[in-house]
């Protein structure tokens, strides 16, 4: 499971900039219990990729973000998945990071992209979320207030 939560963080490319206007958001919520406002002036629901993360397309191929529901087994804490992230995979990318009790948040730059990962637990610890979305360093105003948006309302429900 961390291996597939690791490997979310890692993909992604966005390479336009986003529509000029103001976004249109609409629910999203899967069987798996995760759920999130997206904005749906900018992406579309696509189909699941091979990881079984569910794809919403932006209005060009590269962009796009990912979101998947996983069983927490092992009972993975925020910190447990940091930890194992940081010994998988480094922490030189990463240029924000948040921990709480019932979310992580890694964010950083890679090849003039950020990239933002949020890794939601349930209340009840038995269910992990996982949103995964990219986009290029020169649009980050014209992102900040879209990622924002969806981190807040993303979450993980029993």
């Amino acid at each position: 499971m961390i291996t597939r939560i690791c490997s979310c963080i890692l993909l992604g490319v966005f390479s336009q900039p986003i529509p000029g206007k103001a976004a249109t958001w609409a629910v999203y919520q899967d069987t798996e219990k995760c759920r999130l406002d997206y904005a749906s002036s900018v992406f579309t629901l696509g189909k699941k990729d091979a990881e079984d993360f569910q794809r919403f397309s932006g209005p060009i191929k590269d962009i796009y973000f990912r979101v998947a529901g996983l069983t927490n087994d092992e009972g993975l804490s925020p910190r447990e998945i940091r930890a194992e992230y940081i010994k998988n995979r480094g922490k030189t990318e990463i240029v924000y990071e948040r921990t709480k009790t019932d979310f992580l948040v890694l964010s950083g730059v890679r090849d003039r992209k950020i990239f933002y990962s949020k890794i939601a637990i349930s209340p009840n610890t038995q269910n992990i979320c996982v949103l995964h979305i990219v986009y290029p360093q020169k649009d980050k105003r014209a992102f900040d207030a879209i990622v924002t948006r969806m981190s807040r309302s993303f979450e993980a429900k029993d």
